[in-house]
């Protein structure tokens, strides 16, 4: 009998478990697929022109991203502990590509307030 209650805790408990996770997944993939696809397409459409052009070390683009509330300290410091400023502009993209398209806004007036008007002229497809 006590062996018959611990599977039926243990089952219970693998259920309530699965079924968190496939919550969190259902929620994750739909952020990730629609609320977010605007702006994902437009790294994605430009991402190797990003790598080459962006600098995120000189201007401070990390730093007012960080002001701005774009990036979290960790993410940061992870991003300026880079070697290459190549690494330092993919790391970037890829935590970009993760936020909410209000945040990329921000990245996108971060760009003028750093001197990069240039790079957001092109993937904002407006004049230069």
């Amino acid at each position: 009998m006590y062996t018959s209650f611990i599977d039926l805790l243990l089952k219970l408990f693998i259920d309530l478990l699965s079924f968190h996770v496939n919550d969190f997944l259902k929620l994750y993939m739909h952020l990730d697929y629609d609320d977010q696809s605007s702006h994902t397409s437009v790294i994605r459409e430009h991402y190797v022109f990003l790598l080459e052009t962006l600098d995120v070390k000189i201007t401070g683009l990390v730093g007012q991203l960080y002001s701005d509330h774009v990036v979290s300290a960790v993410e940061r410091d992870d991003i300026t502990a880079e070697q290459t400023s190549f690494r330092a502009n993919e790391k970037l993209l890829s935590v970009l590509s993760r936020k909410s398209p209000q945040h990329f806004q921000l990245f996108l007036d971060a760009l003028d307030n750093c001197g990069q008007q240039h790079v957001r002229n092109v993937i904002s497809d407006r004049p230069g």
